[in-house]
C-alpha cells in the first residue's frame, strides 16, 4: 500500500484493481467526491450523523467530515477494510469525528439512525436500498451509485429488469434513462415503508450514476413510462404504438421516474460556492448549465438531429436549455417536429 492525497485527507489505499489488493481506490471518481463535498456544504446542516456504508479506504468519509464541517459524527464502514479505514482515520487526526465499522451493509439499522446514509457498492445498488432507507431519519438524505452501467443503459435489458424491475433501451438518452430507472427503484423501496424520494442532485458519468435524494413522508409517486421510436429518435409521454414521425414500433420504456431529478435551490447554491471557492471552480460551468435545466424527462443531441435531417451539425452553443448528461444536449418541450422547426431555425 502507499499513502495517496485527495482534497484536504490523506490515507492508505492501492490504485489497482487486483485481487491481492486490500482496498482499492479509485482516483477517476474524485469528481464525485468533490462534488460530494459541495453537496453537502450547500445543504446548509450542521451536526450530522452520517455514515458511508461502503468505506473501503474511508476517503469519502473522511473528506465529508474533515472539509465539510457538517459532521458530528462520520461512521466509516466496511466488511473488509476496517483496519485500514481505523489507520487512516488516526493518519488525518479525525478521531473525535470518525470512527470505524465493519457492519454487513444489510443490517446497518443496528447502528442507529442517520441524517446521512451513503451507499457506494460495487455493482447495483438496489439490494441495499431497503436497508439505507430503514437506517435513515425522516429528512435525512440517502446518497446511492450504481456502476452497473451497462443493465441501466441500455446494454443489459434482461439485467435491468432483473435488478430494477425495468425495460431500457439504447436512446441517445440513455444516460438520463438509467438515473431515471434508479430514482424509481428508490421510490418503490421507500413506499414499501411508508415513504417517498424527493430528488435533491446528481451526477451521472460513463461509468457510473449517483443520485442523491431526501426521505420524506409518503405521497403519489411520479412514476410512468417513456415511449421510444424503435427506428428514429422521436419519444413521448404518451401511450403509442407507432412512431407519429416515421411510422415504426414504439417501445416502452421504464417503469421509470418521471418527476424532477434535483433541486434548484441546491444546485444554486452549490453554483455560488464553486464561483467563491477556489476548490470548487472547476465545477462551475458544469452546475451553471444544471441550474438552469428545463425541468422536463430526455433531451435531445445536436448530432443526432443532423443525422435525423441529413443536415450540417449546429453548434451547441446557440442552443436554450442545455444538459449536463451530454455536452451536445439539450431539451425542447413538444413533439419531434416541434423540436425539428426549432433545430432548424438555429444557423
Amino acid at each position: 500500500m502507499q499513502i495517496f492525497s485527495e482534497g484536504q485527507v490523506h490515507f492508505y489505499a492501492e490504485n489497482n484493481q487486483l485481487r491481492s489488493a486490500k482496498v482499492f481506490f479509485n482516483p477517476f471518481r474524485r469528481i464525485d467526491r468533490d462534488l460530494n463535498v459541495l453537496f453537502i456544504e450547500s445543504l446548509g446542516k450542521h451536526n450530522l450523523r452520517g455514515i458511508d456504508a461502503f468505506g473501503a479506504s474511508g476517503v469519502r468519509g473522511l473528506r465529508l467530515a474533515k472539509e465539510t464541517g457538517c459532521f458530528s459524527e462520520m461512521v466509516i464502514n466496511d466488511i473488509k477494510t476496517e483496519e485500514i479505514i481505523k489507520k487512516n482515520i488516526s493518519l488525518n487526526r479525525l478521531g473525535k469525528i470518525c470512527r470505524a465499522s465493519n457492519i454487513n451493509a444489510f443490517y446497518l439499522d443496528s447502528l442507529g439512525k442517520f441524517d446521512y446514509v451513503d451507499i457506494d457498492p460495487f455493482g447495483s445498488p438496489a439490494s441495499f436500498l431497503m436497508a439505507s432507507i430503514d437506517t435513515t431519519k425522516l429528512g435525512g438524505v440517502i446518497a446511492i451509485t450504481a456502476t452497473d452501467t451497462a443493465a441501466l443503459y441500455g446494454k443489459a435489458n434482461k439485467a435491468c429488469l432483473r435488478k430494477y424491475g425495468s425495460l431500457s433501451f439504447k436512446s441517445t438518452y440513455f444516460n438520463e434513462t438509467g438515473l431515471r430507472i434508479l430514482l424509481k427503484k428508490a421510490e418503490e423501496t421507500a413506499n414499501l415503508k411508508g415513504f417517498s424520494i424527493e430528488p435533491l442532485f446528481f451526477d451521472v458519468r460513463r461509468h457510473y450514476i449517483r443520485a442523491y435524494f431526501k426521505l420524506v413522508s409518503q405521497r403519489e409517486s411520479e412514476i410512468g413510462y417513456i415511449y421510444q421510436c424503435s427506428r428514429c429518435i422521436n419519444r413521448t409521454l404518451s401511450p403509442m404504438e407507432r412512431c407519429d414521425y416515421c411510422g415504426a414500433k414504439m417501445l416502452k420504456t421504464g417503469p421509470l421516474w418521471l418527476g424532477k431529478i434535483f433541486d434548484k435551490k441546491i444546485a444554486d447554491r452549490m453554483h455560488l460556492l464553486s464561483m467563491r471557492e477556489e476548490r470548487f471552480s472547476n465545477y462551475k460551468e458544469y452546475l451553471d448549465i444544471l441550474r438552469k435545466e428545463i425541468e422536463i424527462p430526455t433531451y435531445y443531441t445536436t448530432d443526432s438531429l443532423a443525422s435525423l435531417l441529413k443536415t450540417n451539425e449546429r453548434k451547441i452553443e446557440k442552443f436554450d436549455a442545455r444538459t449536463v448528461f451530454n455536452p451536445k444536449g439539450f431539451r425542447k418541450e413538444g413533439s419531434l417536429q416541434d423540436v425539428v422547426k426549432y433545430y432548424s431555425s438555429i444557423l
